[in-house]
């Protein structure tokens, strides 16, 4: 339910930015995973083929938001990098999250957030290493 909410609440914000919620994730995705990261941990993160990213990838290389990159060391390895355009658009985007938040932990004291963050951090923990 959180989620379908987080996502209703989203969708418009990111649909005026020019971004789909898919897109919003694949961006998401790519800027949390740090420097250098491949096509397929991305597809891994984001629970799709690396058949279904490549496609993705290709649309959003043409929309100007990726960029691919050929490793040296093995070229047959892809890594992914946000374009200027892209982290500009993240940077709207966190804006938007930081104002989620606060609506979300609107008049809930400090401790009740730091209990659900330990048990949310457990429940992580405990899918993580299921994978």
């Amino acid at each position: 339910v959180l989620y379908e909410l987080q996502s209703s609440y989203l969708e418009p914000k990111l649909k005026k930015l020019g971004i789909s919620l898919n897109t919003f994730h694949l961006l998401m995705a790519i800027q949390n995973s740090g420097e250098k990261v491949s096509q397929i941990e991305i597809a891994r993160r984001l629970g799709i083929s690396p058949a279904t990213l490549s496609e993705t990838v290709s649309l959003h290389i043409g929309k100007g938001l990726l960029e691919q990159v050929v490793s040296k060391k093995d070229r047959r390895v892809k890594f992914l990098r946000l374009t200027k355009s892209a982290n500009s658009k993240v940077k709207d985007i966190r804006k938007l999250l930081s104002n989620l938040e606060k609506l979300m932990l609107e008049g809930i004291s400090g401790s009740n957030v730091r209990t659900a963050a330990t048990i949310l951090d457990a429940a992580i923990e405990n899918i993580e290493k299921t994978l």
